[in-house]
């Protein structure tokens, strides 16, 4: 079959391609690895689900044509590196004498899909049969295996503690009727973005369909000529939610039911996991986690616990996304003798979610595209975790280290994520460790925020034991790591793990090491241009470090604000932004606020005029925005916010000069006529910077924006605008009215206050 046909480049194809004894030449999952004539082979387990028979007949073969070493990957499937090109192929044939395959494994196809081991429901069961069903359609087809680039796929029960359905190419999250919320265009690697919700309470009778049209559609329109830009989430970057919806709508017809343009549900996180490592399952049987550090494991070791598995009375392994191995269906009598064994083994259950617990990536010692070591040093790094004077709960810590950009390892979702990079450190071209901190999967998908840059091996076991010695200083009593960075701040946590490290390579990012003083400047404008030159997430923290409670934060839920509010969530988790609410807000408006502050935690704190609208009429009389747009502005906004004002030495807003008009002039830091400094992070960026942001973080839009509200204020004096128009163009439209007031007031009353006295 000639690369033409299967519409990939030669040279991919060449990397992937396998010869079978019978004549047929397929795409398996086979990689060269960095030793000339040595390959990795993936086996693709669906769902993460094999039996214990399977394993061990896996592990015999292992043994014969490989090294033994198992490696579990964050898609649950099975890696084995160092083949020898001789025996390749014969190791590919007897691995399919299993049951199990390498087809799809690697390569532009439709790859190993996923199910969640964080669930305790009866209802995985039914995921896991479904996602059986979905492997047999798609594998093997050339449709589904000569795409522009992978498709990733995962399925997630409803209770599940960490659903990773936002950074898949499709994301099923199941909805307590057994139906399913369905996520689109989610992706880590270099250009991390986050999924947007696409249907939802999708039956599971339809899920092959709909996967099938979707795949088509990615199939149709990523980009072939740049492979680096061949993802569906580019495709959503382009396009948006909304047109990548009719065009899978044009290949799928949704059954009754089915909710085309669903607003995301608010939903409280499940309930936490006990640290025991075993886990009680909705039909009285137990899981037992069994931690694997960088998840590799010898072939020996493998079968021995298939052996204590059996022992107990359980027939099956499940492969985790953390690289971890479980256990399930363990009857209650079979799980004592089960623990016992795995602590002989070395494998305590309740090692799970702690030091021995590092996921990692194969790295820089079989990968070509690897920067850093990674697999080994993950076995340095536990050892090290290990060996930390902290209390027990300090070193339950999420922690990732990935070879490169690319981040198969997933360290952008992780408490401490190290990310293999190569660049400039102190002036020297080095190869290192980026330092993220604060991903999050528990309650929410939150991307972690980059806190230091290439840093050593040694540079990155002094921060990682730093990181457990800070978290035991800040948290209370056995506090999840997640729940202080919300109480605390990310930038807290993440100041005090600077403040115990000197590194030698690598170095702290310019939020941890601001040159800027802590007082209010005298002479502003050329403070001003030396904040200009500072990252819009540090003129906040300046903001808020210099002010503290006199500093007001404001947000009309714009794109702007909502960033803002979210950064400063990070820097002061109790620090309010205040929202205006004028009485004559959308009612999409009043429920993307309630989004906000329940799905992602932001400190917004709504204020009004204190009148109800019929004391508003009574007063003023009818249709007061459309008489006197000014006044109504002022009644209902402008003299809210004089009052928030009262007693601040300084405020906040999101305003940008790219908004034309009054503000074409805006500076990063200002001093109003009334002695009030202005501060405007976002002076300086675009709109499409911030979107970018928000997709990053995975934050939406204001429901309105895909129906071309660009900026929302009051309904009646809103509309939408086309695409040629500029943001604010539908503010006011036809009246000549361009700003509320609120950022022309305190200049204009203080000054004609001044010259009147």
């Amino acid at each position: 079959m000639e690369p033409e046909i299967r519409h990939i480049p030669k040279t991919d194809f060449e990397k992937h391609r396998v010869v079978r004894s019978d004549g047929e030449v397929t795409i398996d999952g086979v990689y060269p690895e960095r030793a000339r004539g040595h390959y990795m082979v993936r086996v693709r387990v669906p769902g993460g689900n094999m039996t214990t028979r399977q394993a061990r007949e896996l592990s015999r073969f292992a043994d014969r044509y490989a090294s033994g070493i198992w490696h579990v990957d964050t898609r649950a499937n099975v890696e084995f590196h160092g083949i020898p090109e001789a025996v390749l192929l014969a190791f590919i044939e007897a691995i399919e004498t299993t049951g199990l395959s390498t087809r799809g494994a690697c390569g532009d196809s439709v790859r190993n899909i996923v199910t969640g081991s964080e669930s305790a429901s009866a209802s995985i069961g039914r995921i896991n049969e479904l996602v059986e069903r979905l492997t047999r359609r798609f594998m093997g087809k050339p449709e589904f295996e000569t795409l522009p680039r992978k498709f990733k796929i995962a399925f997630y029960a409803a209770d599940d503690r960490e659903p990773l359905h936002r950074i898949n190419d499709l994301g099923f999250l199941e909805l307590p009727d057994g139906t399913f919320e369905v996520w689109v265009g989610g992706g880590l690697g270099k250009q991390p973005r986050l999924g947007e919700l696409f249907f939802s309470r999708v039956p599971q009778d339809a899920v092959a369909g709909l996967v099938a049209a979707t795949v088509q559609v990615h199939n149709a329109w990523s980009n072939r000529k740049n492979r680096a830009q061949a993802r569906l989430k580019y495709v959503l970057a382009e396009h948006g939610v909304d047109q990548l919806r009719l065009w899978v709508l044009n290949k799928w017809v949704p059954p009754p039911g089915v909710e085309i343009r669903p607003q995301p549900l608010l939903r409280a996180p499940a309930a936490r996991f006990a640290t025991s490592g075993v886990h009680g399952q909705e039909d009285g049987r137990f899981k037992v986690r069994v931690p694997v550090v960088a998840g590799d494991l010898s072939g020996e070791q493998i079968r021995a616990i298939a052996d204590a598995a059996e022992a107990a009375g359980a027939t099956a392994l499940q492969l985790s996304v953390r690289q971890n191995i479980a256990i399930p269906d363990v009857p209650p009598q079979g799980v004592p003798g089960l623990v016992a064994a795995l602590e002989a083994l070395g494998f305590p259950p309740s090692g799970w979610f702690g030091a021995r617990d590092i996921v990692a990536c194969p790295g820089a010692t079989s990968c070509r595209k690897g920067f850093v070591e990674t697999r080994n040093f993950a076995q340095q790094l536990a050892d090290a975790l290990d060996a930390v004077p902290a209390t027990a709960f300090a070193k339950r810590l999420r922690i990732s280290v990935s070879g490169c950009p690319n981040s198969c390892s997933q360290p952008q979702l992780f408490d401490l994520g190290f990310r293999g990079n190569a660049g400039k450190a102190r002036g020297a071209a080095v190869k290192g460790y980026d330092l993220l901190i604060g991903g999050r999967l528990y309650g929410r998908t939150l991307i972690g925020q980059q806190f230091a840059n290439l840093l050593s091996q040694a540079d990155l076991l002094a921060a990682a034991t730093a990181g457990v010695k800070a978290y035991a200083k800040l948290a209370q009593p056995d506090e999840p790591f997640d729940a202080l960075i919300d109480r605390v701040g990310l930038h807290t946590y993440a100041r005090e793990l600077a403040s115990r490290v000197e590194l030698a390579q690598g170095e702290w990012a310019d939020l941890l090491q601001d040159d800027l003083p802590r007082e209010a400047p005298a002479d502003v404008a050329p403070f001003a241009q030396r904040l200009e030159l500072k990252d819009p997430r540090l003129i906040l923290k300046w903001a808020v470090e210099t002010f503290g409670d006199s500093l007001l934060v404001g947000s009309a839920l714009n794109a702007g604000g909502v960033l803002l509010a979210q950064w400063l969530k990070g820097i002061a988790p109790s620090h309010p932004v205040f929202f205006i609410d004028t009485g004559k807000l959308f009612a999409e408006t009043h429920e993307y606020l309630r989004t906000l502050r329940a799905h992602f935690g932001l400190n917004i704190v709504s204020v009004g005029s204190g009148l109800s609208e019929a004391e508003f009429t009574d007063r003023y009389g009818e249709a007061l925005w459309r008489r006197d747009p000014g006044l109504c502005c002022t009644l209902r906004k402008v003299q809210v916010m004089a009052e928030l004002r009262r007693g601040k030495r300084a405020w906040v807003s999101a305003i940008r000069r790219e908004q034309g008009g009054e503000r074409a002039h805006a500076e990063v830091l200002e001093r109003e006529a009334d002695g009030v400094f202005k501060v405007n992070p976002l002076a300086l960026v675009n709109r499409e910077w911030i979107d970018r942001q928000l997709a990053e973080l995975g934050l939406p839009q204001h429901p309105l924006f895909a129906q071309g509200y660009r900026s929302v204020g009051c309904e009646p004096c809103t509309s939408p605008v086309e695409a040629h128009q500029a943001e604010r163009d539908g503010r006011w439209q036809g009246s000549g009215k361009t700003e509320c007031g609120l950022h022309q007031r305190w200049r204009k009353a203080a000054t004609s206050e001044a010259n009147h006295a």
